[in-house]
């Protein structure tokens, strides 16, 4: 149910209020179950065909509790999702998405050449981050969040991000000004 009216709330372009009525932790959670539906990992990141979609964050205890809830009874592209404990680098080349909180902007250089090499989309919360190497920020933009991609970064690690996304999005790349 909760993932219902957040869909409605982030995606209705006549819902800007709806969307004031959930906390910024719920909205990002609600965009991080629904990025799978619109990127491609490379085979080689799963295990099998029933391995699990593991999801990290680093930095807020109340995105994972969000992330959490929003989870409960989904599939994530065909895929049970977990949530992964993410304060182990040697654990962040495992995940699918790796998400950096801002308190933890100081660890973004230590994050990205962690996960370096393997298929790991990694979303920061400013577009310093995806411009440093990141591959999605959420920012906000006009009172909405919006998607900041960086398509080069993903497609280095193998992972392709769909058209309709990139329609949606901001596109940087890494260390430019757009």
């Amino acid at each position: 149910m909760l993932v219902g009216l957040l869909l409605f709330a982030v995606f209705h372009p006549l819902c800007a209020v709806c969307a004031q009525t959930y906390s910024e932790a719920d909205l990002r959670a609600v965009f991080l179950l629904n990025f799978p539906m619109f990127i491609k990992w490379p085979d080689e990141a799963f295990e099998s065909v029933s391995s699990q979609f593991r999801y990290c964050v680093v930095g807020s205890q109340v995105l994972s509790d969000s992330l959490a809830d929003v989870l409960a009874d989904e599939t994530v592209d065909q895929r049970r999702p977990r949530l992964v404990a993410a304060d182990d680098p040697a654990a962040w080349r495992r995940c699918h998405i790796l998400y950096l909180d801002g308190s933890f902007a100081y660890k973004g250089h230590q994050v990205l050449s962690a996960v370096k090499g393997a298929p790991v989309l990694t979303i920061g919360d400013s577009e310093a981050f995806a411009r440093a190497g990141g591959m999605i920020a959420l920012v906000r933009k006009g009172g909405k969040l919006r998607a900041v991609i960086n398509r080069a970064m993903a497609e280095r690690e193998g992972i392709c991000i769909s058209s309709k996304l990139l329609r949606l999005a901001i596109l940087v790349s890494s260390g430019s000004g757009r």
